[in-house]
């Protein structure tokens, strides 16, 4: 199936994939902030790709930890951090796969 006829069969729903946004990702030295939208796979990095904006950052001493302490922001690249996204779920640093820096369908 092409990309065309699948976004066509999709055009009918309001769920957003990664597949029907147009993006350009960043993944050195930017940093994620409360409101940032980020790419992550959910199922502990299982599943497919996903779109979610941050609502809540812990920085963590290591790489899967569930808790650490509140912070502003975190640099992609560099730190150990869980993020609670505005779809509900959460995700490790290593989950993270990008910063969506422009959304072309965005109406935010």
């Amino acid at each position: 199936m092409s990309m065309t006829s699948w976004r066509k069969q999709t055009e009918h729903t309001n769920t957003k994939t990664i597949y029907e946004m147009e993006t350009k990702f960043l993944n050195e030295r930017l940093p994620i902030r409360i409101g940032t939208k980020v790419v992550y796979r959910g199922g502990f990095g299982f599943e497919g790709r996903k779109v979610a904006r941050v609502t809540h950052i812990e920085q963590t001493f290591h790489p899967n930890e569930k808790y650490g302490h509140e912070v502003d922001e975190v640099t992609y690249s560099q730190d150990h951090y869980v993020l609670n996204l505005d779809d509900g779920h959460w995700c490790y640093s290593h989950q993270v796969d990008g910063v969506v820096v422009n959304d072309c369908e965005s109406t935010d």
